[in-house]
């Protein structure tokens, strides 16, 4: 056929060629699986010798469908979102089904402009990695896509959740510091008012308790995953009585530990001589960082794996329940050690 043939080729065209009914051609199109394997390579072989091509556009219409997914980051440029991102879109391709980003902290990023991702017409489903997500703009509309929360969620939303242990990850530092013989421990929080900042802030606590370390109200300092936050918390621990300073200190991400540890070395305090520090992220830098950092491992990219099968099937209507938090682990590197007196 010449071109302007091939353009008009239908698929009444393609049954009449392969002498099956339209409904066949359409089975063996769009639900392979179920037509035999003898009416399907004969219908395939029509295809290709007419050059038919299917027009996604109307049959995602057809579908109520339009393969495409929206993800809702708070910073796309945070290491920490750009590799779960990047675990999202690895499925995504994998499955045929287009991203779209939109970066939620962004000036121009209105309630109204975040409230048009919401919309069936628009996406089937929306992966949110923004935690401080209003309900009203995930509420919008009456045809909303399907919504899954990744690493972050909002506690008040009944939505299904795809997060990693925090709990547990705080945990496993406390515990690493505790097993060098400190005794009076501190942490970096993130803010109170994010859900993993939350987490892992509730998980310090519980496992300070548990081992019966010291720990006083004056050894938290509240950050906001900053490294300026990191730096204002080494000032405030500097200006403690010297006596009074914990000697192992547990950031709640990375960014907070090298502000911290770089804050300290400005004021002549080394670590891990004078204090111990623990970060939490598991940066690329943390490797190459000086000293290199004892941190937490948070396997980002497994998180936007999961979270894009988890709405993949959600959206293909196949629950299998929501997946568990996912565990990260530790890695030990030189920004820990034992205290210089076994009395701390």
């Amino acid at each position: 056929m010449s071109n302007s043939e091939n353009k008009k080729v239908t698929v009444q065209d393609i049954a009449a060629l392969a002498n099956v009914s339209v409904a066949t051609v359409s089975r063996a199109l769009s639900k392979p699986e179920k037509v035999s394997g003898t009416t399907r390579a004969i219908v395939m072989k029509a295809v290709e010798e007419t050059g038919y091509t299917i027009n996604e556009a109307a049959r995602n219409l057809r579908r109520q469908q339009t393969d495409t997914i929206v993800i809702m980051v708070p910073n796309i440029g945070n290491p920490v979102f750009s590799n779960v991102v990047e675990g999202i879109e690895n499925v995504c391709a994998a499955n045929d089904i287009s991203v779209l980003i939109a970066d939620t902290q962004k000036a121009s990023m209105s309630p109204e402009k975040a409230r048009s991702y919401f919309s069936r017409n628009r996406v089937d489903g929306i992966i949110i990695l923004d935690g401080l997500m209003p309900l009203d703009v995930t509420n919008y509309g009456t045809k909303i896509p399907t919504i899954v929360f990744a690493g972050e969620w909002n506690p008040t939303a009944d939505l299904p959740t795809v997060c990693i242990d925090d709990e547990l990850g705080i945990s496993l530092a406390v515990k690493h510091l505790f097993g060098l013989g400190h005794r009076k421990l501190g942490q970096v929080s993130g803010p109170l008012s994010n859900t993993p900042g939350k987490a892992r802030f509730d998980g310090f606590n519980q496992t300070v308790n548990k081992l019966e370390c010291g720990f006083g109200q004056q050894w938290l300092f509240e950050g906001d995953f900053s490294l300026e936050s990191g730096a204002a918390a080494a000032q405030a621990w500097y200006e403690l009585p010297k006596q009074e300073r914990p000697t192992g200190v547990v950031c709640a991400a990375d960014a907070m530990a090298f502000g911290f540890i770089s804050g300290l070395d400005k004021l002549g305090i080394k670590v891990p001589r004078d204090v111990s520090v623990v970060g939490y992220d598991d940066l690329q830098v943390s490797q190459y960082f000086v000293p290199a950092l004892t941190t937490v491992h948070q396997p980002r990219r497994a998180l936007g794996i999961l979270a894009a099968h988890t709405l993949l099937a959600l959206i293909k209507k196949q629950d299998s329940g929501l997946p568990k938090p996912i565990e990260p682990w530790l890695v030990v590197r030189d920004s820990t050690a034992s205290p210089m007196s076994k009395n701390s």
